[in-house]
């Protein structure tokens, strides 16, 4: 069951240095935050120098049929986002359907942030798209 909000980004502009999502929010539960036309009106900007590559971990594990194979496991660390804010890294524009606001940022906007981060960490690759759905 939901509990009814949520939101979703989507890249916009990429470069060598930095990368701008737009994101859109909203609070099914109270009808000023409905966000019924789904508007991406808030931007997030990560600059490029912040993405922090996972932990790799390799083995050689010997299969059924007697060979061995070489696997390889990405660990994704934990990131600290308000820290990158704090240093200028990450840069959030919240948007109008702004309800929960966590140090003056949008909610929702910190929850992409994390997912951004963990998936750039287990593909290697920025999200063209990513939502976050409670």
């Amino acid at each position: 069951m939901s509990l009814g909000y949520g939101g979703s980004c989507k890249r916009e502009l990429e470069d060598e240095n930095m990368i701008i999502y737009s994101y859109s929010s909203y609070n099914l539960n109270e009808e000023q935050f409905r966000n019924s036309d789904r508007i991406y009106d808030g931007t997030i900007t990560i600059n490029k120098s912040c993405l922090i590559e996972a932990e790799i971990h390799e083995k050689i594990k010997k299969m059924p049929n007697g060979r061995k194979k070489l696997i390889v496991k990405r660990i994704p660390k934990s990131i600290d986002i308000f820290e990158m804010i704090a240093q200028g890294q990450i840069q959030i524009e919240n948007s109008k359907n702004t309800w929960k606001m966590l140090q003056s940022f949008d909610y929702i906007a910190i929850s992409l942030c994390r997912i951004i981060f963990h998936e750039y960490q287990l593909n290697g690759i920025l999200p063209e798209k990513c939502s976050y759905n409670v």
